[in-house]
């Protein structure tokens, strides 16, 4: 598993296609072995009709009545913009893959000239959005975005709502100062957290983390994976007479987005360039130090995480609060 990540984009199609969304909703049908073909079939623009010695499978406008027919329905379909030449490898795999890693089921078509993905209504803006995270270019009739799409919650609602902060300038600053965060994301069915320098991208909304290839998170990372990321700083030490009142100063920041590994070179290069400027702000790029190079493209993973949602949590006690101290002070 462990090259899966890093090889892909040797085999795989790069996600430079554009998938056209059709009007809908469509059904997918059967028909008994032997059925004969309903002519109304045939008056939808997209039609597909697959005869075996078990069924008859039939996709149609979810309009057209077909009496006799198990229907399964309602979905919605993709189809990627052709024709695409028959030596071509992996469009398909790496498409279901980003909406596997969504949560999104899939019933893919082929035709001579192109590839179709027919996703349920129900999970279609899920599904573009994690195509658009992809890369992919989408055109035809795509839904607008919801106007005010609900927090996430719990992932974002503190408890105890006088910790709580939703500053954006808050948070961004607090990104931009802090040295390192903790990774968190499910690997091979069981979690897995690592520590990790990074680099917040305000214009991208998204921070960017890099490490070997040979890596195990980059070995067990899948693309557009749900992944969380904490950065977390500590305060001072509050003394009390009660062992209930000790208590202690904190502040954090939790992101919630999809990770993936980035394998565009231009991509690639702006996450290490940022992460360069962060941790060697004193050092011209190009100047005190070499340029970033391909190869040191080919060596290095970029990870980069799509932020969905953040919160941040701050407890700070008086400047003159009684018995405060800094860890390791009283040793």
């Amino acid at each position: 598993m462990g090259s899966a990540i890093v090889t892909w984009s040797q085999y795989a199609m790069k996600p430079d296609l554009t998938l056209n969304v059709l009007p809908g909703p469509y059904v997918v049908c059967r028909l008994p072995a032997g059925s004969a073909i309903p002519p109304q079939v045939w008056d939808g623009d997209f039609v597909s009709v697959t005869r075996t010695p078990d069924e008859v499978s039939v996709v149609c406008p979810a309009a057209v009545e077909l009496p006799q027919a198990r229907r399964e329905g309602n979905w919605r379909v993709l189809r990627v913009a052709g024709p695409l030449d028959f030596s071509l490898v992996g469009i398909l795999a790496r498409l279901t893959r980003f909406l596997a890693n969504a949560g999104v089921s899939v019933f893919a078509l082929s035709t001579f000239d192109t590839d179709y993905l027919l996703v349920r209504e129900a999970d279609l803006r899920r599904a573009l959005t994690a195509l658009r995270r992809g890369g992919y270019r989408l055109e035809g009739a795509v839904p607008q975005p919801a106007e005010a799409a609900a927090p996430r919650e719990p992932q974002t609602r503190i408890r105890r709502k006088e910790l709580a902060v939703y500053d954006e300038a808050w948070i961004v600053d607090f990104l931009h100062k802090a040295e390192f965060g903790v990774l968190a994301f499910c690997g091979e069915g069981q979690p897995f957290t690592v520590a990790r320098n990074f680099a917040y991208d305000r214009a991208q909304h998204c921070i960017y983390l890099h490490g070997a290839r040979q890596g195990l998170t980059f070995s067990l990372i899948s693309d557009g994976a749900p992944a969380t990321f904490n950065v977390s700083r500590a305060g001072r030490l509050i003394a009390a007479q009660q062992a209930s009142g000790m208590d202690t100063e904190y502040a954090g920041v939790v992101l919630f987005g999809r990770i993936a590994a980035v394998d565009g070179e231009e991509d690639a290069e702006r996450g290490l360039r940022l992460l360069l400027k962060k941790y060697f702000p004193h050092l011209r790029y190009g100047e005190d130090y070499t340029p970033i190079t391909a190869y040191d493209l080919k060596r290095t993973a970029v990870l980069r995480l799509d932020i969905e949602e953040w919160s941040g949590k701050e407890k700070r006690k008086a400047d003159d609060c009684p018995g405060a101290f800094r860890f390791g002070e009283q040793v």
